[in-house]
């Protein structure tokens, strides 16, 4: 059988290694940075179905998780909606998550070289898992772990030109993440540069409980320059962020993330075992995931600029307090093909 080298161990790259050995696959990954190491990421998994979870022989992991039922959306600082999830979000972080993929991946055989570096290419055999690819951008993610915060389920908070999203992880920490429009002139650093962002866009009731929550800074990471959307990297071969970068508002990121791993794993032990040739399994995959993301990504664009806009906002505010804004519906369109 050929091997497959992965370039990029986060959960896109981890998952997929751990599938491809289910499915008896020789399988490299090369990753940048070492475990465990914490990452910009709302740290829930929302959509992704159970079966495909098992399927991918993830259910361990994943059942460490906290289960969250409910979700609660504030607009600047008013309440506008409080409703049950119709899926349940598994809230887990990234630093346990990734460590404990990658502990799996190894126990079955898998190859795993930390500190690595590779140059991009579209190389025969060679799966690219790097994450958001570092362009021109006018977004900043910031993420940070509170210690003694009270949330229950998913917490949204949208403000002038940004949204944070706080969700419960294990050992009782609150994963505090959010996407914000770059402000050059906001100074600061670790909590502090979070928590001026969150005043600068009008969140002063959350920046207020923030303010006083016991922040663990080794948690904190930043990232920026990147943009939504389908990712181009001609005749590469992508998975996860590589591949598709939705907003974060939607809650979706981390399932995607998993659900292009998934579709990629039958394809790429085909070109494993010789019945198809790489073109056939890059180009398989690609169409594959056209269809299954195509919607979810179109309506998760065109409804970014309503949270970040003055008049958006007033019209979603109206329709969440009136009841008529349709959030079970829009929900399962942001998670189905």
């Amino acid at each position: 059988m050929k091997p497959i080298r992965i370039v990029g161990g986060g959960i896109a790259g981890l998952s997929l290694g751990v599938y491809l050995r289910k499915l008896d696959v020789d399988v490299e990954i090369f990753e940048s940075g070492a475990y465990p190491k914490h990452k910009v990421c709302g740290e829930f998994i929302c959509g992704v179905s159970p079966s495909s979870i098992q399927q991918m022989g993830l259910s361990d992991i994943i059942a460490q998780s906290v289960n969250h039922t409910q979700i609660t959306w504030w607009m600047g600082n008013s309440l506008v909606l409080e409703d049950t999830l119709p899926t349940t979000a598994w809230g887990l972080s990234r630093y346990k998550l990734d460590e404990d993929i990658a502990s799996l991946f190894t126990s079955m055989g898998g190859i795993l070289h930390t500190g690595s570096r590779v140059a991009m290419s579209d190389d025969e055999g060679v799966v690219w898992a790097t994450g958001k690819p570092k362009k021109k951008g006018k977004w900043i993610g910031l993420k940070i772990h509170a210690l003694n915060a009270d949330i229950q389920g998913l917490d949204m908070h949208v403000g002038s030109h940004g949204y944070i999203g706080l969700c419960g992880v294990e050992q009782n920490r609150v994963n505090c993440c959010g996407l914000f429009r770059m402000d050059k002139t906001i100074k600061g650093s670790g909590s502090t540069l979070l928590g001026e962002y969150l005043r600068s866009n009008g969140l002063n009731q959350l920046g207020d409980r923030y303010s006083s929550w016991q922040k663990d800074e080794s948690s904190f990471s930043a990232t920026a320059g990147f943009s939504f959307g389908k990712q181009s990297h001609m005749g590469a071969f992508c998975v996860g962020d590589s591949s598709y970068l939705i907003p974060p508002f939607t809650g979706n990121g981390m399932s995607m993330a998993l659900e292009s791993s998934k579709m990629a794993g039958p394809w790429l032990e085909k070109f494993s075992r010789g019945e198809i040739d790489w073109e056939e399994a890059y180009s398989s995959h690609e169409n594959e995931c056209v269809a299954f993301f195509k919607k979810r990504m179109k309506l998760s664009c065109s409804m970014q600029p309503l949270l970040l806009n003055r008049l958006g906002q007033m019209l979603l505010k109206t329709a969440a307090k009136t009841d008529v804004l349709p959030f079970e519906f829009l929900f399962h369109q942001l998670r189905t093909p």
